[in-house]
């Protein structure tokens, strides 16, 4: 019986920024419907990771695929079409302060996908109502509250139709009565079989999301597993350190 192939597969990606190193020798696979979780401390390669796969960072070395297909980071029109399908969410919005939340979605539909505006328009009325926005599709950025904006911005990706979904730290620049909003987004995208990799510091709600957790450091994944294995049962005394100092910081919090 022939191995079922990941929808993303990243192999062997290595990335430095001057004579720092950031990345040395990253792999992973993510198939269809899966949930997998990045962790580790900051300046770990998480984010660089994140921003390699999107192509929004050179890498210096290493492949990514899509369903089996190599992506070629030279070719723009690949690439373009690549991004339609790999849809990333980032810690600071990234919205277009001009537009209102109906037009920041619209925007890639009109300019990416050559959707005509009524089309357009119907699909970002039903995605920002998807994650609650429907009565506030006419506000700009500067009257949205924080987990109001990351809303949109998710909505923006989803209606581009990915079939991946890249999350950085979506909660960290959150008041933390704003991040439950952010996660019960999340939470209906996993039930919808949405396929994530993300990357963040909030272990309880990785634990209940994840199928498997990347431990991250030294810009290398140190060890991976279940959520229970790597929160509780590590092997590696790094990996153990991390998760003890993170959870006692999360229980501190509630």
């Amino acid at each position: 019986m022939a191995e079922k192939v990941p929808v993303l597969s990243v192999q062997d990606v290595h990335k430095q920024f001057g004579d720092t190193p950031v990345l040395n020798g990253v792999s992973l696979d993510l198939f269809r419907g899966d949930i997998k979780v990045v962790i580790g401390p900051s300046g770990g390669g998480k984010s660089t990771l994140l921003h390699c796969i999107n192509f929004l960072v050179k890498m210096d070395a290493g492949n990514i695929y899509l369903n089996d297909t190599r992506i070629d980071q030279s070719r723009k029109r690949e690439l373009y079409a690549y991004r339609q399908k790999v849809g990333m969410i980032f810690q600071d919005f990234n919205l277009f302060d001009h537009l209102d939340a109906l037009h920041n979605v619209m925007i890639g539909l009109v300019q990416v996908r050559k959707l005509p505006r009524s089309e357009a328009r119907q699909r970002a009325e039903a995605e920002l109502e998807r994650v609650g926005l429907k009565d506030h599709m006419a506000k700009y950025p500067a009257e949205l509250s924080g987990g109001q904006k990351q809303r949109v911005s998710i909505a923006r990706a989803l209606a581009m139709e990915p079939e991946v979904m890249l999350l950085d730290e979506p909660t960290s620049a959150l008041d933390p009565e704003l991040i439950g909003e952010v996660h019960e987004v999340i939470r209906a995208m996993a039930a919808l079989g949405m396929t994530m990799l993300l990357v963040t510091h909030e272990i309880g709600f990785a634990s209940t999301l994840a199928k498997e957790i990347y431990f991250m450091d030294g810009g290398r994944i140190l060890e991976q597993g279940p959520p229970q294995k790597i929160l509780f049962d590590a092997e590696q005394a790094r990996t153990r350190e991390f998760c003890s100092k993170i959870g006692r910081l999360n229980e501190n919090s509630d």
